[in-house]
């Protein structure tokens, strides 16, 4: 089972699953929060931030900027679960609306019969497969809770200096998602009759080198971020 997340924040390249950066790059992080404030266009009247552009980041692909959206399957007695993935052919796939509210990050999907609604989104499954998706059962391993990250470009009241996000010694101005002080992910290739082509995401957390070979990504496996901003 899947364990939830909490979401804590060269050259033309051509749409070829291998491409990208190769082993994840050196970053250190400081948790911006655990709420909705955390997030950018944050409404203290409603207490939801929003609307969100949540996106593919670094990656070295073509795929930088691409925005989320939802694979859904159906869950047994009903009602759906999925995966947040980057569409192969993404100018062909709507974007879905994005906010924080009650303190998580939420898209705005058909969830079966429970209907259309604002649906948290988690980092869910054992370490080695901590996926970015929605609908898993908390058991038998704890789903994170995904949390925020955030580097000013200027001094700001509301966001001290020491709220960072550094990657290989280079601060990286913006909000980023991830989970237990890890904001790198892993790209990994799908291709299925019934749902297409697309990238999910698994955290590049402790315990997720590859079970068989020991090797920190999958084959064809590339890292990146998940970049959040005002939509």
């Amino acid at each position: 089972m899947l364990p939830n997340l909490h979401l804590v924040l060269a050259g033309a390249l051509s749409l070829a699953p291998h491409l990208g950066q190769a082993s994840a790059p050196n970053v250190t992080v400081v948790p911006l929060g655990g709420d909705c404030a955390a997030y950018p266009g944050y409404d203290p009247a409603t207490g939801v931030s929003g609307p969100l552009r949540v996106a593919a980041d670094s990656t070295g692909t073509v795929f930088d900027g691409v925005q989320f959206v939802p694979k859904s399957s159906t869950a047994v007695g009903g009602g759906s679960w999925g995966f947040m993935v980057i569409p192969f052919s993404p100018n062909a796939t709507a974007a879905t609306p994005m906010r924080c509210g009650n303190g998580t990050l939420q898209a705005h999907m058909d969830m079966g019969f429970l209907g259309v609604r604002w649906q948290p989104l988690v980092a869910a499954g054992t370490p080695a497969e901590s996926v970015f998706g929605f609908g898993f059962p908390d058991l038998p391993d704890p789903n994170y809770h995904l949390e925020t990250w955030y580097v000013p470009l200027f001094p700001f009241p509301l966001y001290p200096r020491n709220h960072s996000h550094i990657i290989d010694g280079a601060p990286q101005p913006g909000v980023y998602l991830g989970a237990v002080n890890v904001t790198s992910w892993g790209l990994n290739y799908q291709n299925y009759t019934e749902s297409g082509e697309y990238y999910f995401l698994r955290l590049l957390g402790p315990g997720s080198n590859n079970l068989a070979t020991g090797k920190p990504l999958n084959d064809g496996e590339f890292t990146g971020f998940i970049k959040i901003t005002a939509a």
